[in-house]
């Protein structure tokens, strides 16, 4: 009787062990799958990403430069059509007080002194790409830089202090300069895989 147990014991260790090694098995071609997948979307983005990238810190920098356009671009065949355009766009989006907007080469520029801090910052951060800050960082400086226009724009409107147009200007730069350089940086493919755990295998 107690070798027929033991001979039983020794059945369902065995078979055991083989579930174990299934299970383990099983890991492993999931994993390889995923792998092959990750593999096979890096081999396609590898070609489109950085023309996908490129395409998009150019289209900053023009943005980046818009203020200057409507001006700069007068008269020109063709391009006088693209500062129309970004005129167009700056009615609709800025108040355009003359009060709050700068004067740069004696043009009075056609957007506010915050906004035009905002595209500078974007044709900045594309043009730079520096620093390059991970998720965490990216999210603390964008949250203290909304929180700096938010006091700004506050403390203008309750009169607790005169409008200043050099703070405009740098609360604008201060917002928008990381999310360009963030924006060309997902656009390459550089932040296109998440992060997996690792599979759990069962200890022996």
């Amino acid at each position: 009787m107690r070798e027929r147990a033991g001979g039983v014991e020794s059945g369902g260790e065995r078979e055991s062990e083989r579930e174990r090694e299934s299970e383990r098995g099983s890991e492993g071609e999931r994993a390889g799958v995923r792998e092959g997948a990750r593999a096979g979307a890096r081999g396609g983005w590898s070609w489109f990403g950085p023309r996908l990238g490129w395409g998009v810190r150019i289209a900053f920098v023009v943005i980046g430069l818009g203020p200057f356009l409507p001006w700069l671009t007068q008269g020109i065949p063709g391009l006088s059509l693209l500062g129309r355009a970004f005129e167009s766009w700056f009615e609709y989006q800025c108040h355009r007080e003359a009060a709050r907007s700068l004067t740069i080469f004696g043009q009075v520029m056609p957007v506010c002194s915050r906004c035009f801090g905002i595209y500078a910052g974007l044709g900045l951060g594309a043009l730079v790409m520096r620093p390059r800050l991970d998720v965490w960082p990216l999210r603390i400086w964008v949250g203290f830089a909304a929180l700096v226009m938010v006091l700004d724009v506050a403390t203008e409107y309750l009169g607790m202090r005169p409008e200043w147009a050099p703070l405009r200007l740098a609360t604008g730069i201060l917002l928008s300069y990381p999310v360009a350089g963030a924006v060309v940086r997902a656009a390459r493919g550089e932040a296109l895989e998440p992060v997996e755990a690792e599979p759990q295998i069962p200890k022996t």
